[in-house]
């Protein structure tokens, strides 16, 4: 069974938002202190990052999955 067109922008439009907001806070909370140059805020700051990319690639996963009908 498919679902329609209006769903699946929906659902492929979730985890992007999350992912814009979640790169707004760490533009606004996490780099100010990372570009300071203390030590914990860069590896705090890396952690961050490897986390955005880690849900970069599960929302690009499921964007593609949504798109050629293999979800739900």
């Amino acid at each position: 069974m498919s679902i329609g067109i209006g769903r699946k922008v929906v659902a492929i439009a979730v985890p992007w938002v999350f992912l814009v907001a979640f790169a707004a806070l760490y533009v606004l909370l996490a780099l100010p202190r990372v570009r300071d140059g203390h030590p914990l805020a860069i590896c705090l700051g890396a952690f961050v990052a490897l986390v955005f990319v880690v849900f970069l690639v599960a929302a690009v996963t499921f964007s593609r999955d949504v798109l050629t009908s293999r979800w739900p």
